[in-house]
């Protein structure tokens, strides 16, 4: 398996994840390069697998801090269960602590499989919102669990 940053000729490829998933696809401006974001892919055999992305928000939402936040996570259901979105989670928490102290990750409460992938990579929750920088959980029925991962040298710290 390789985890490589997404190239343009991996749009095609991108919006097959995506269906695959049972996802909307995502827009190339969502996925398009900028220093702010990170956009991963997940290569086995020469075929893309699963992708991975980040956000960067700026200015906080009421509680909800400014900073590096991953994003969306998809991987193959035929490839599920290999650790790959452990090592796209992993590329993305490295890249944001190079150029930040913590990095945030939010997901519908109901997500434990989620939860549990990022608890093990060092998450600790951070509160609960109805909604954070603009996404909400099932239309507002459900909360949104907000965490956090310290660099390792600083989560040692605390």
């Amino acid at each position: 398996m390789l985890i490589r940053e997404l190239a343009s000729a991996d749009l095609p490829s991108l919006d097959a994840v995506c269906d695959a998933c049972g996802r909307e696809r995502w827009s190339a401006a969502s996925v398009s390069p900028r220093s702010d974001r990170l956009v991963l892919v997940a290569v086995e055999a020469g075929q893309v697998v699963g992708t991975a992305k980040t956000h960067f928000h700026s200015t906080p939402d009421g509680a909800a801090p400014a900073g590096h936040y991953l994003g969306g996570l998809l991987v193959v259901p035929d490839f599920r269960r290999r650790s790959l979105g452990s090592a796209l989670t992993r590329a993305r928490m490295e890249w944001a602590w190079s150029r930040a102290p913590s990095v945030f990750y939010f997901t519908n409460e109901h997500n434990a499989a989620s939860i549990a992938m990022h608890e093990a990579l060092g998450f600790r929750p951070a509160g609960r919102f109805a909604a954070i920088h603009g996404v909400t959980a099932d239309n507002g029925a459900s909360e949104l669990l907000l965490f956090e991962a310290a660099r390792p040298e600083l989560a040692a710290a605390r």
